[in-house]
């Protein structure tokens, strides 16, 4: 037996202490680069350049190789669902992070094509009125820098000419000859045709009934144009004593919308990501229901419609910047009847029953579908309509 003295300086391996994880804070293995407990690699305070440059063109190459191969393969029916619950995850992205990516570029696209829409429209009287194609960029133009063409605009010079008569007829009898009278009336004529041929005969309807009619659900409040551009909506909502809290909300939202258009324009829009994320939550509650015999898991029906959404946003996304540049026409037709082609074609493959259950399921989905779409829809515009 060894009875020499032992060294109290020398410390055996069991009692060496070992170093801590620079991230989590939690022990290192003994062996080995990498954290045991949240696997990142040993720190030692210092990032070389040829390092950080890897690990980013690694991210970068490997989610856009990620992005590309999940963009095409969306449109075979049911291949990235499918191969997404045989086990190759790591091939795709995330589905809700292809989801809202795709969302983004879809919604970026549309208000793109929603502006154009609206611009055209007021442009569209004066292409009836002898306007050619070649003179549509430039009247495209004008619209934008022309702050006549807007109906808040029309309501504000209706009420300077208003006032302007009525300055006039307070003027000292003396002032008031035949000679200065017609001039006005003149002035007056000129400006008025002016104004009214730069917009349409809508805008012109509504001008002439000189007041603003809100509707309040359960009454109609006429705003005359005066109080419209003189008072706030606060003091509107005094002095018409509306004393409702909904109808409180609906006089400042109508009034705003009515001032700036767009902006609760682009609000609705911005609103369709979660219209559509909660409407595919919804959806797969009902193909749970519909595939209750195959006891898949809720999940499953859900990721299928986050990829097959993904796909038909996707398509939609393309289509619509061809569309800018060379117009389908009719052709949306046929890009409508491929979707319902599409999903027909998904839900055969992906769930594998028969063409008479998977078609009969298939009608049953989109009935639901669309009545679904149009209650979530219209909750959104009354979310948006009341907070924007």
């Amino acid at each position: 037996m060894d009875l020499s003295p032992i060294d109290p300086n020398e410390k055996t391996a069991a009692e060496e202490p070992r170093e801590l994880c620079s991230n989590c804070s939690k022990k290192m293995a003994k062996k080995g680069s990498f954290c045991p407990h949240c696997g990142q690699k040993r720190f030692e305070g210092r990032i070389p350049l040829k390092s950080l440059t890897k690990k980013f063109l690694y991210k970068v190459t490997n989610l856009d190789s990620q992005l590309l191969r999940m963009s095409w393969r969306l449109w075979i029916p049911a291949r990235v669902s499918l191969d997404y619950f045989a086990g190759k995850i790591k091939q795709y992205p995330h589905p809700f992070q292809f989801f809202f990516v795709v969302m983004f570029f879809f919604l970026l696209v549309f208000n793109k094509v929603t502006n154009n829409g609206i611009e055209g429209f007021h442009i569209s009287m004066s292409d009836e009125q002898g306007g050619t194609p070649t003179n549509q960029a430039k009247k495209m133009e004008q619209v934008k820098n022309d702050p006549s063409l807007d109906f808040y605009a029309q309501i504000e010079r209706a009420v300077l000419m208003g006032q302007i008569m009525r300055a006039y007829d307070s003027l000292p009898p003396r002032l008031q000859t035949p000679a200065v009278h017609e001039s006005l009336k003149i002035i007056l004529d000129q400006t008025h045709k002016r104004w009214a041929s730069q917009v349409d005969s809508t805008f012109g309807e509504q001008l002439a009934k000189d007041s603003l009619h809100m509707n309040l659900v359960n009454r109609t409040v006429k705003i005359a144009y005066t109080d419209v551009v003189e008072y706030t909506p606060d003091e509107l909502i005094a002095r018409y004593e509306i004393k409702d809290w909904l109808g409180k909300i609906l006089i400042r939202q109508g009034l705003r919308s009515v001032k700036n258009p767009q902006e609760l324009i682009t609000a609705c829009i911005g609103s369709f990501t979660w219209t559509i994320l909660a409407l595919v939550i919804a959806m797969a509650g009902v193909m749970y229901l519909f595939y209750w015999p195959q006891k898949r898991y809720y999940v499953e029906h859900f990721v299928v419609l986050l990829h097959l959404h993904s796909g038909v946003l996707l398509a939609l996304t393309i289509l619509m910047g061809l569309d800018h540049f060379f117009p389908l026409g009719d052709l949306w037709g046929f890009v409508g009847l491929g979707i319902f082609v599409f999903t027909w074609l998904t839900m055969k493959r992906f769930y594998g029953q028969n063409w008479f259950w998977t078609s009969l399921k298939w009608f049953g989905f989109f009935l639901v579908y669309g009545i679904g779409f149009a209650v979530f829809f219209l909750l959104g515009i009354l979310v948006v309509f009341a907070v924007f």
